[in-house]
């Protein structure tokens, strides 16, 4: 029985260069697209319903009859606000403040 023993077939160093070649071919590609092409301009048409909105625009509010309307001044709070005896104090205020 004969002992065979054969070199390994090297690859040619063409198929090395070739795949480099295509991945930096496809690298500057996607930097030219990402960061230098123009953008495409997006035209947005108008709203088709602008009329029935054109009421509310032009009606006219008056800041004084709305602070002085019985229904607004009938509402109250239903959560309090936060103090500094509840479970706020257990927390900082901000977090991301070194103490």
């Amino acid at each position: 029985m004969a002992i065979v023993v054969e070199e390994d077939k090297k690859r040619s160093p063409m198929i090395g260069l070739t795949g480099w070649l295509v991945f930096l071919v496809v690298l500057a590609a996607a930097i030219y697209f990402m960061f230098f092409a123009p953008a495409p301009d997006v035209t947005l048409p108008a709203a088709g319903g602008l009329s029935a909105v054109a009421p509310l625009v032009q009606s006219p509010v008056q800041p004084q009859t709305v602070e002085a309307d019985p229904v607004l001044a009938g509402l109250h709070t239903t959560v309090p606000a936060p103090t500094s005896t509840g479970p706020a104090a257990l927390v900082r205020p901000n977090p991301f403040l070194v103490p």
